[in-house]
């Protein structure tokens, strides 16, 4: 009976330095893996933001595909010439036919009820 439990023993040590021996090689297999692992979750997490957020996303490609069609300074001149035709615009929709034609209707209402 002493010999069998010896030799379990024994076994028993040459499996746990087995073990320790695949668990330094797993530690530097992991090593290797970190950093390709991280960029995977950096990309699975991107792609979940884009699948939450579609508006934004269009938002923010519109606007890369403007700028690298026209470049930064072809995006100033546009903002620029925007910035210069806003007040014009604002002023025609503010004298616009129909808000005139509002305004005429309800001062009839007002001075006949008077």
């Amino acid at each position: 009976m002493k010999n069998r439990l010896v030799a379990v023993a024994c076994r028993r040590k040459a499996l746990l330095e087995k073990i320790d021996g695949q668990r330094a090689e797993m530690a530097d297999i992991s090593r290797h893996l970190q950093k390709p692992l991280a960029v995977a979750d950096a990309g699975l997490k991107a792609v979940r933001y884009m699948r939450s957020h579609p508006a934004l996303v269009a938002g923010g490609m519109a606007i890369l595909l403007a700028w690298r069609r026209k470049g930064i300074s072809g995006l100033i001149q546009e903002g620029r010439h925007f910035w210069y035709l806003l007040p014009s615009v604002v002023s025609l929709a503010i004298r616009s036919p129909s808000s005139e034609r509002d305004h005429t209707e309800s001062d009839k209402k007002n001075t006949v009820a008077l």
